[in-house]
């Protein structure tokens, strides 16, 4: 049983515990990688996701979309500060997002190509965009990390303010102890109320395995990994409490479409249709099959059919046909749900009439064959990630996808379509919600018939926590329970400390033309292990049975 820590509500906590996989810099937003919660913890954002991932007011206090959709303008909260007590203002809203458009950064630059214009009014910002976005309001106005001018202004490209990072967030970090752990404490007076937990403790537990025995032991009081069933019951049974739901990080096969023989659709559909994606998601740990492509099947985006097809035998006609060589599986080598996705897909193939061999290599190694930054791609078929954001909004796809590599950062295989350009573009730029859900399905079906990656599963969302140390977590769906949610409430007091509504929908006026707000959030780690205690604790529980 998890032993009492003797806390009373969880409102008043002195310290939290959270292990978290690796080091991750200094968490301002242009040196993070997978960190990403722990940079919103110290940064706000102009809008953010409550518990069913639906963009809410945070900095913005209202939003009013106007022009067709073109025009965006954004009221803001008042009172807010930096963390060094500089007064939070528009003009530090208008510097960051024309930072971000010139000083490229593979995530949030992306999302800003649609901004001509972004200028600062008394407590309001405007965005002029080129076309209307269906998608503005989750990216980037709830993503981008708004950033001090008075730090940031001037730095030359590369370089970041010495120090801690200031942000208006609800907390600050004070300690940091490169490849041992991180410090967090509560900004007691954060616009929107005093964090419930004074001080946020992150040691760096690299070990998946290590996280759940920390935690069983007391030592930490929640895995912020999302974890398979059986490890999952495990700590049930010894007095965890579990919070479950969607999740977004998703597994792909993705394939080199630079050189034979999946130059060649023909080949892609054939690979495709040998793989069943049941038996798959089902051997990795009791995932959720891809059934409907890139978006997670809760998502609001999801197909009404599935899109993917379980044919061996039409695989079959097809691959013993080809006289293929020897194709090369690449997976992570630090990744059991991907290593064991990798072993089928090899198993699928041989068993359609390929022969195929199974390569597990370090992520960096993995990374780069995929010529993940800008390098040259050398690889045939690998195991990947598929980004969240997809599946908050499929305007992301373009990111993956498209041909501009500025604009298409992530897309590896090498992938070009005009049509799914035409797609993309009506996508972004498609207001009425019914031609725009059209238009998605339509590019999910592209995808699925020309194949460049062929998505295989996404984990179960559980996540495991001591409920005597702490029991206000909050699941935000797609991201889990390492949100700033958790440790906040969601209402703010007025002027004689009583607690009212303080994040309300924002205002989309009838005239926008704009779709209602959808459920939409953000991933914990990007590109990081998911579910990495599947073979640990399967070896721990067999030596302890």
């Amino acid at each position: 049983m998890f032993a009492s820590t003797g806390a009373a509500p969880a409102q008043t906590k002195d310290v939290v515990r959270i292990p978290f996989p690796q080091d991750d810099g200094s968490l301002t937003p242009y040196t993070f990688t997978f960190g990403y919660p722990l940079v919103t913890l110290v940064y706000d954002t102009l809008m953010w996701r409550d518990e069913s991932g639906t963009p809410r007011p945070w900095l913005a206090r209202d939003v009013n979309v106007a022009n067709g959709g073109q025009r965006v303008t954004v009221s803001l909260q008042r009172d807010v500060r930096w963390h060094d007590g500089t007064k939070f203002t528009a003009a530090d809203v208008e510097f960051t997002f024309d930072y971000m458009r010139t000083r490229y950064h593979p995530r949030f630059t992306p999302q800003l190509q649609l901004i001509d214009e972004v200028t600062a009014g008394p407590n309001r910002i405007v965005f002029e965009l080129g076309a209307p976005s269906a998608a503005f309001l989750d990216q980037p106005l709830s993503d981008v990390p708004i950033l001090p001018r008075h730090l940031w202004e001037g730095l030359d490209a590369g370089d970041v303010p010495p120090g801690h990072p200031v942000g208006t967030g609800p907390y600050r970090l004070v300690r940091h102890r490169k490849d041992k752990f991180y410090r967090f404490r509560a900004d007691p007076g954060y616009f929107l109320g005093a964090p419930n937990v004074r001080r946020i403790d992150l040691p760096i537990v690299p070990d998946a395995g290590d996280m759940i025995e920390r935690l069983e032991d007391g030592a930490v009081d929640m895995v912020p990994l999302t974890l398979p069933d059986d490890a999952a019951r495990r700590l049930e049974d010894l007095g965890a409490d579990l919070a479950t739901g969607p999740y977004y990080i998703g597994t792909t096969l993705v394939f080199n479409l630079r050189r034979p023989p999946f130059d060649d659709a023909e080949v892609r559909r054939a690979v495709s249709a040998a793989l069943d994606l049941r038996g798959i998601a089902r051997a990795a740990g009791g995932a959720v099959p891809a059934d409907y492509g890139f978006v997670h099947p809760e998502s609001r985006w999801a197909p009404q059919e599935p899109l993917h097809r379980f044919d061996r035998p039409s695989a079959r006609a097809t691959l013993t046909a080809l006289d293929l060589p020897t194709l090369e599986v690449l997976a992570p080598d630090n990744d059991p749900v991907r290593t064991e996705a990798g072993r089928r897909v090899v198993l699928a193939l041989r068993a359609a009439g390929a022969e195929a061999r199974l390569e597990t290599v370090a992520r960096d190694e993995l990374a780069t064959a995929l010529g993940e930054d800008s390098g040259r791609a050398d690889f045939e078929l690998a195991l990947w990630s598929s980004p969240p954001l997809v599946s908050y909004d499929p305007d992301f796809l373009a990111t993956m996808f498209g041909p501009d590599p500025q604009r298409a950062p992530l897309n590896v295989t090498g992938y070009a379509s005009e049509r799914f350009n035409r797609l993309a573009r009506r996508v972004a730029t498609t207001t009425d919600p019914d031609a725009r859900r059209a238009a998605v399905t339509d590019q999910l079906r592209l995808l699925a018939h020309d194949a460049p990656v062929v998505p295989l599963l996404f984990p179960r969302g559980i996540f495991a926590y001591n409920p005597r140390a702490y029991d206000s977590w909050t699941f935000v769906d797609g991201t889990g329970i390492l949100d700033k949610l958790s440790f906040i409430d969601t209402a703010a007091p007025d002027a004689k400390g009583n607690r009212t509504p303080n994040r309300t929908v924002p205002r989309v006026r009838p005239n926008s033309g704009l779709p209602p707000l959808t459920m939409l959030s953000l991933g914990l780690f990007a590109a990081f292990v998911i579910a990495a205690a599947v073979a640990v604790l399967r070896a721990r529980n067999r030596q302890r049975s």
